[in-house]
C-alpha cells in the first residue's frame, strides 16, 4: 500500500485529502458507536440524565448521524480526482516505454504483451482499483481498531482482541483467494488476449468478410469456447473455495453471535449498564461488521497492477536485449564520401522466432548512395521489408554492420537513431490510417519550424495525385478520414495509398531525405500504377529512394535494380543490364510481362 500511496502522491496532493477523509469517516463511526450508547441510556424513563441532556446528545447524534451520511459523497469526490491524475501518469508510465524506444522488438514479446495487460488491469482492475479501494478499506482498518479500542474499554479486551483476530483472520483468507485468482489470471493473459481479438476483429476491420462468408456463427462459438477455455481455471478455483469460505465466515459470525450473548447476559443480570451494554454491542457490530475482504482484494489487484507498470521498462529494456540498446553518445553520421547506407554482411531472424528458426537474411551485403534510387524485388517472404526495418533501426542485425554514412547503427545511442529515423519518409504496406482530418492524416509527423506548411502540403498533394479527390470532399482537407465519426468519409485503398504517398512527401519537404515506399503501387488500379509509373523520377527527384514491389513496371525507372532471394542480393543493375544477364530478374519480369499481356488480349 506504500508503494501506491508514494506513487499516487507524486502525481498530486488528492491521495492526502483521501487518507484524510478515510481518517474523518473512521472517527465519525466511532463516534457514532459512543453516542448510541449515550443516547439509549439518557432516555427520560430509563436512565438517570435529564432532559436537556437527552435532547443535547440526541443533536449530537443526528449531527453526527448526518455528516456520516454526507462523508462517503465527498470521499467518493476525492476518489475520483485522484483517480482522474493517476490514470494519466499510468497510462504516460505505460505507454511511455513502449513508444520511447526507437527499436520494437519488445512491441513482438509475448512477456512484455502479457506485462501491458497486467498494468493496464487484468479484468478491469488496475491501478485506479487500488486508490478506489483504498479509501474504504483504510476507513474498515481504522473503523476496526476504533471500535475494538470502544469495545475494550466499555466492555472486556479479551473480547475485542479475539474479535479483531476474527477479522484479521477473515480478511487474511479474503487476500489467500484473490492471491489464487490473481495467479490464475496472470496465467491466462494470453487466453484473455485472445478472446479480447476474437470479440472485436468481426465488428473492426474484419466486418465485411465475416458477413459475407456466414462466419458470424463460427466467431461466436469459437470466441465462446476460448473464453470458457480461459475461465474455467479460475471457475474451478472459486468452487473450491466454497466450504473453506462458508467456514470461515461462520466463525466470524460465531464469535460475534457468542459475544452479543455475554454482553446481552450481563445487561440482563445487571452487570452491565443499558448505556455500557449499547455501547459495547454497537462497537461489536461496527467492529465485527468493518471487515471489507473485498476492498481489500481490490487493493491487491491495483498493487500487481502497479507492480507491472513499474517493472516494465525494464522488461521492455530486456526485450530489445543488449545488441538492440546503443549506448554511444555518437548522434550524427560523419563520413559522408562513404555509401549513405551500406548493409555489410548482415544475418537476421526475428527475436520472437526461436532458436530454430531460419535466417531471413543471410550474409547480406547492399549499400544505398546518397540521392540514389534503388529497387528492390524479390518473392513474398524474401525479407524486403524486414531489410527496411533494419535499415530504419527498428532491429538490429544478429551478426554483421549497418553503417549510415560510415557509422554503425549499434553504436548510435538512442538521440542519434531517433535522429536517422527522422530523415526517413516511409511508406510501409500496413501505413497509418487515423480517423482524423485529411490535412492531419498528411502532416501529423511534421517537424517545428516548417516554412509555409499550406504551400507545402498542396504540394505534397498535388504530386501525390489526390488533389482533385480533396476538392469532392464535403470540407476540403478539413474532411474527417472515418465515416463513423459525424461528417467524415470512407476512402479506398487506392485513395488511401495516395494519402501515405503524400505524407511521405510532405515529410521529404520538411527534413527528411530518404523515401522508402514498400509496394506503393498495391492498391493502385492500372491508371493509377501507370501514372507513378510516369512520375517516379518526379516524386523521388532530390532524394535518397528505395521503392519495393512486385509489380515490375514499378522499379524500372530505378539507378539500380536489386534482386533478394534466400537472405542475399542475387543480382544487381539497370532494368537493361538486368535483362541482357537473363538471370532471375528476367525470368520475373517476363512471367509477368507475359500475364499482363494475357490480360490485354482477353480484355
Amino acid at each position: 500500500m506504500i508503494a501506491l500511496i508514494r506513487f499516487t502522491a507524486s502525481q498530486g496532493k488528492g491521495i492526502i485529502l483521501l487518507l484524510a477523509s478515510s481518517l474523518f469517516s473512521a472517527v465519525l463511526a466511532v463516534a457514532l458507536t459512543f453516542l448510541i450508547g449515550q443516547v439509549v441510556g439518557a432516555v427520560p424513563g430509563v436512565g438517570s440524565a435529564s432532559l436537556s441532556t437527552f435532547a443535547w446528545l440526541s443533536a449530537a447524534l443526528v449531527a453526527v448521524f448526518a455528516l456520516t451520511s454526507v462523508q462517503p459523497v465527498l470521499q467518493d469526490l476525492v476518489t475520483l480526482r485522484t483517480i482522474y491524475d493517476l490514470e494519466q501518469a499510468t497510462h504516460a508510465r505505460i505507454v511511455g516505454p513502449l513508444l520511447d524506444s526507437t527499436h520494437i522488438s519488445h512491441l513482438e514479446s509475448r512477456e512484455v504483451q502479457d506485462r501491458v495487460s497486467r498494468a493496464q488491469g487484468i479484468g478491469s482492475f488496475g491501478v485506479s482499483t487500488g486508490i478506489e479501494s483504498m479509501g474504504g478499506l483504510v476507513n474498515a482498518r481504522l473503523t476496526a481498531v476504533g471500535s475494538a479500542a470502544v469495545l475494550a474499554v466499555s466492555f472486556s479486551w479479551v473480547a475485542a482482541v479475539i474479535l479483531l483476530a476474527s477479522n484479521f483472520l477473515l480478511e487474511w483468507y479474503s487476500a489467500r483467494l484473490l492471491r489464487a485468482e490473481s495467479d490464475q489470471l496472470d496465467d491466462l493473459t494470453e487466453e484473455q488476449r485472445r478472446y479480447a481479438y476474437l470479440f472485436d476483429l468481426p465488428m473492426g476491420a474484419a466486418a465485411k468478410e465475416v458477413r459475407v462468408f456466414g462466419l458470424s456463427s463460427w466467431f461466436v462459438d469459437r470466441y465462446l469456447r476460448v473464453w470458457t477455455d480461459a475461465m474455467t481455471p479460475l471457475w474451478e478455483e472459486r468452487r473450491k473455495a466454497v466450504f473453506p469460505t462458508l467456514l470461515i465466515y461462520g466463525i466470524h459470525l460465531a464469535v460475534m453471535a457468542g459475544i452479543a450473548v455475554v454482553i446481552g447476559r450481563q445487561a440482563a443480570s445487571g452487570e452491565l449498564s443499558l448505556t455500557v451494554a449499547t455501547t459495547a454491542l454497537v462497537a461489536m457490530l461496527s467492529l465485527g461488521m468493518s471487515v471489507d475482504g473485498h476492498s481489500a482484494s481490490r487493493l491487491r489487484r491495483g498493487l500487481e497492477a502497479l507492480d507491472a507498470v513499474e517493472s516494465l521498462p525494464g522488461l521492455v529494456a530486456k526485450a530489445n536485449g543488449p545488441r538492440l540498446m546503443g549506448t554511444a553518445t555518437r548522434t550524427e553520421p560523419a563520413d559522408e564520401s562513404e555509401p549513405l547506407v551500406r548493409f555489410d554482411g548482415v544475418w537476421f531472424k526475428y527475436p520472437e522466432s526461436g532458436a530454430s528458426a531460419d535466417y531471413i537474411l543471410r550474409d547480406l551485403d547492399l549499400s544505398l548512395h546518397s540521392g540514389e534510387a534503388l529497387a528492390l524485388v524479390g518473392v513474398n517472404g524474401a525479407g524486403k521489408s524486414t531489410l527496411v526495418k533494419l535499415m530504419a533501426g527498428m532491429y538490429r542485425p544478429i551478426k554483421g554492420r549497418i553503417l549510415i554514412q560510415g557509422v554503425d547503427l549499434s553504436e548510435l545511442g538512442e538521440p542519434g537513431i531517433h535522429a536517422w529515423q527522422d530523415r526517413i519518409a516511409p511508406i510501409p504496406q500496413d501505413f497509418i490510417r487515423l480517423p482524423f482530418s485529411m490535412t492531419e492524416n498528411i502532416v501529423f509527423n511534421s517537424r517545428a519550424g516548417v516554412h509555409d506548411p499550406d504551400q507545402q502540403l498542396r504540394e505534397a498533394t498535388k504530386l501525390a495525385g489526390i488533389a482533385k479527390l480533396i476538392g469532392t470532399l464535403p470540407h476540403g482537407a478539413e474532411t474527417v478520414l472515418a465515416k463513423t465519426l459525424e461528417g467524415g468519409v470512407d476512402l479506398s485503398g487506392g485513395e488511401w495509398q495516395r494519402v501515405a504517398l503524400a505524407r511521405a512527401l510532405y515529410s521529404l519537404r520538411n527534413g527528411a531525405s530518404v523515401l522508402v515506399l514498400d509496394e506503393p503501387a498495391a492498391a493502385l488500379d492500372v491508371r493509377g500504377e501507370a501514372d507513378m509509373v510516369d512520375r517516379y523520377l518526379e516524386l523521388t527527384a532530390g532524394a535518397t529512394s528505395m521503392i519495393i514491389s512486385h509489380r515490375f513496371s514499378v522499379v524500372r525507372g530505378a539507378d539500380r535494380i536489386c534482386v533478394l532471394e534466400d537472405g542475399r542480393i542475387a543480382e544487381a543493375g539497370t532494368h537493361e543490364e538486368l535483362l541482357k544477364s537473363e538471370g532471375r530478374y528476367a525470368t520475373m519480369f517476363r512471367r509477368q510481362a507475359e500475364r499482363y499481356a494475357q490480360g490485354a488480349e482477353h480484355a
